[in-house]
């Protein structure tokens, strides 16, 4: 009788000690390395990180960058803008992410058209103060992504991660001549806050 109640009792022990493992959620956006020396990689780093900034490597040198988020159509549609500030602390250049949802939610990035508000839309400027040197648009032959995974609705937050490429479109020659024609942001992270 002993051995039978030990036996049940070992029985209810590693019943109640069972616990699901929970599903793996595949990344929205896989890491990527650096692999040519004209790519600009924004990093995360924990450590010395001002609220609503991000960081930036661009070709061995760290930028910070300020993050601002704002919601419109009836709160339904979210767009970020990653303000770069040089050492002067002017503008120094200028993503913008807009049409995607106020949900977190992993997003591909396709469109070049700012107005169909059906797609997620970028574009990249690079400034000099308040003077736009030059322009590029999303590059729609790569792998463009945004996520969102955070929403802080009382302090009004916005936190997520992308990888976006873009290219330069002008008919005119770049102004400046050492940026170069294609431009990739990857492992790219952003907290700030947005505004409605």
């Amino acid at each position: 009788m002993k051995i039978r109640l030990s036996f049940i009792s070992l029985f209810f022990t590693l019943l109640s000690c069972h616990k699901e493992i929970p599903v793996q959620k595949e990344p929205c956006i896989e890491s990527e390395a650096i692999t040519d020396s004209i790519t600009k990689v924004l990093v995360y780093e924990k450590k010395d990180w001002p609220d609503g900034y991000g960081n930036a490597i661009k070709i061995n040198s760290k930028t910070w960058f300020k993050v601002v988020g704002f919601l419109y159509l009836d709160r339904k549609l979210l767009g970020i803008k990653l303000l770069c500030i040089d050492s002067d602390n002017n503008l120094a250049e200028d993503i913008s992410i807009s049409n995607f949802l106020f949900k977190p939610d992993c997003y591909e990035v396709v469109s070049t058209n700012i107005n169909d508000r059906s797609k997620v839309h970028a574009e990249y400027c690079s400034h000099h103060a308040d003077i736009v040197i030059d322009e590029y648009v999303l590059d729609t032959t790569a792998v463009n992504m945004l996520e969102l995974f955070q929403i802080d609705t009382i302090n009004k937050i916005i936190e997520g991660n992308f990888a976006i490429s873009f290219v330069y479109s002008n008919n005119r020659p770049k102004r400046n001549p050492f940026e170069p024609d294609r431009i990739r942001y990857f492992n790219g992270y952003f907290k700030g806050v947005y505004y409605e």
